[in-house]
């Protein structure tokens, strides 16, 4: 998600007490806690995002939805400067789920707050104090901030790879450097628990894909409301690489053929909801027909499947067969 409005030059707002002074673990606002879902890792990075935010937390939640190589625990634990605590069994039964158990597990250890991560995200120091500040500057404003996120942009090291699309929101204003969004990406994303209790938890059937759109249409659809800082940058590995069109400078996150089912089948299955924006609904199935010939077009070895994928998703999500367990076949 990443098209910043032009709000840099707005007047910074009151962020109320310098919350870099405080302890971070007992900030205004309540206790956090941090949650990261792990799907076959690459440690090096995790162990890094752990280094970058353990210290300003008490608990760590590790959700296992892979199994753990011999020897990468000991590795974590050694990157973590706080609790870190392990959830699952390291079967797969989606990001719904997995965020949920975090939120959960959270709450009932005291926490006000869960700053979420996937594993393939490089918090900037700092971040969650950044974040935490933008949040309580936004509450002295009269907002009803649900979930504050960064501007997450490509990795260095993700040569190649185009970062999460971002879509301002019109609901209200810019405060500062934050901006409302559509929804925010889930990775780096600080969720008011509170929030969360009132507008429900993650949608659990949809396994992975748009998960946090559809939790954050519900969110503003409640009375809530979605940011991001864009003065706080977070660097982000997004899919298997990017597909380009060159006549339309359009760029499309590549993602094997289970995922494209299970994008479709969601967004599609959006459609019937009613607090899915009008607007959102009217722009998805013209752009979903340009991905879908633009995949063709780029996997000319893979075609059948590929067009299986968006046909199987398309018909599940108009019929609203979704579920854990019903990933296509692929």
């Amino acid at each position: 998600m990443n098209g910043a409005p032009g709000s840099a030059s707005d007047p910074a707002p009151d962020r109320g007490p310098d919350l870099g002074r405080s302890d971070p673990k007992t900030a205004p606002g309540g206790r956090c806690a941090v949650g990261v879902v792990l799907y076959n890792p690459d440690l090096a990075v995790l162990c890094g995002l752990l280094e970058a935010v353990s210290a300003e937390v008490e608990e760590v939640w590790l959700f296992r939805n892979s199994v753990l190589p011999p020897g990468a625990e000991a590795r974590l634990r050694a990157a973590c400067r706080s609790g870190l605590r392990l959830l699952n069994d390291g079967s797969n039964p989606g990001l719904g789920i997995a965020y949920n158990r975090m939120a959960e597990a959270a709450r009932a250890a005291g926490a006000a707050e869960l700053l979420i991560f996937d594993q393939d995200s490089s918090p900037p120091p700092g971040m969650l104090q950044k974040l935490r500040a933008t949040r309580a500057a936004l509450r002295a404003a009269g907002e009803r901030p649900a979930i504050v996120g960064p501007l997450a942009v490509s990795a260095d090291d993700a040569v190649g790879f185009k970062p999460p699309r971002s879509f301002p929101s019109a609901a209200t204003r810019p405060h500062g450097t934050a901006w409302p969004a559509e929804f925010v990406i889930s990775s780096g994303s600080l969720l008011d628990l509170g929030a969360f209790s009132a507008v429900g938890g993650f949608r659990e059937d949809f396994f992975i894909d748009a998960v946090d759109i559809e939790w954050c249409f519900r969110a503003w659809a409640a009375g809530w409301s979605c940011w991001i800082e864009g003065a706080v940058r977070m660097p982000h590995r997004l899919g298997q690489g990017t597909i380009r069109l060159p006549v339309v400078n359009m760029r499309l996150t590549r993602q094997p053929p289970s995922r494209l089912y299970t994008y479709v089948r969601n967004q599609v299955a959006m459609l019937r909801l009613p607090h899915t924006p009008r607007r959102w609904k009217l722009r998805l199935l013209p752009h979903m027909a340009v991905q879908a010939a633009v995949y063709l077009a780029a996997s000319p070895g893979r075609r059948a499947t590929v067009l299986r994928a968006f046909r199987q998703g398309l018909s599940d999500g108009l019929r609203g067969r979704l579920g854990v367990g019903r990933r296509g076949g692929f």
